[in-house]
């Protein structure tokens, strides 16, 4: 009987394991965004951008980087609405310096997700 049931156990764990891994993401992906990039003003209106894709309940934080560091003039949130679909929320303080070199990352517990997503800090005076 102890063999009986050893060897179900067996048999079904990788059907188990299967069928987990169709229902999940291992991995963030933007796929489309409305409308394809970002533009803020210092001190401005926040810009909020609907992006596509998969993998969004998975990320836990989200930033804003320039030059491969983490910006703190420019912030960007993340709401997801339906699996697949978030919306992106960017906001630039008044001190954040105009430039097209911003990116959003986005990070998993394991993992760190460049969105490819243009963000533009462009001058108020212009």
């Amino acid at each position: 009987m102890k063999r009986l049931l050893l060897l179900l156990f067996v048999l079904s764990s990788p059907l188990l394991l299967s069928a987990q891994e169709g229902n999940e993401y291992y991995e963030v992906e933007v796929s489309n965004a409305k409308p394809s990039s970002v533009l803020v003003r210092p001190g401005g209106k926040k810009d909020v951008v609907r992006i596509f894709g998969r993998g969004f309940e998975l990320v836990k934080k989200v930033e804003i980087q320039r030059q491969n560091s983490t910006c703190n003039t420019v912030s960007v949130k993340l709401r997801v609405i339906a699996r697949g679909m978030a919306d992106l929320e960017v906001v630039a303080a008044p001190n954040a310096e105009p430039g097209l070199d911003y990116r959003v990352v986005m990070y998993t517990p394991t993992h760190s997700y460049p969105a490819d997503l243009e963000v533009e800090v462009r001058d108020p005076n212009e």
